[in-house]
């Protein structure tokens, strides 16, 4: 009687495989598509839960960039610390600090996990880029070792 409960259960195990494998799509694409449209809906706060400290936080107004568009340029990086403690007050303290010296230059204050940094101007080139440096650095030599020239998404205003 065993042997006979046994052989059932083993033949009902060895079928249920077979009979589940030609249910499923034999790709993850043919899974995917199998599935259909899929649409998610999601209450208006759930970007600023999910996205605490968001990729970049923009301190320029939205009147500033008015008719701006998105394009890859150059921007030069001022400062970039980790520090969990003090990093985002001295990054906001030196965008002060460089806003007031070079009041034209629009300045992003931009956290990334675990970094946050301040990147200033928005370049078209890496030769306009590096004109500015050197005249930043005559401003700020006290950041000079920190201060270069990074690839990154700029917000171009066609005149």
């Amino acid at each position: 009687m065993k042997k006979l409960k046994a052989i059932i259960l083993a033949a009902a195990i060895a079928t249920v495989p077979v009979s589940m494998m030609s249910q499923q799509p034999e790709t993850i694409v043919d899974k995917i598509k199998s599935a259909g449209k899929c649409e998610l809906y999601q209450p208006e706060g759930m970007n600023a839960r999910l996205f605490v400290d968001g990729e970049a936080v923009d301190t320029v107004s939205a009147e500033d960039l008015a008719g701006a568009r998105q394009m890859a340029g150059f921007r030069i990086q001022v400062f970039s610390d980790n520090n969990y403690r003090t990093a985002k007050s001295e990054a906001h303290a030196k965008e002060r600090e460089f806003s007031e010296r070079f009041p034209d230059m629009h300045t992003y204050v931009i956290y990334t996990s675990p970094f946050w940094r301040l990147r200033v101007g928005d370049f078209r080139s890496q030769d306009e880029a590096l004109e500015k440096v050197v005249e930043i650095k005559e401003a700020f030599p006290q950041y000079s070792r920190e201060i270069r020239v990074v690839r990154d998404r700029i917000n171009y205003v066609e005149k």
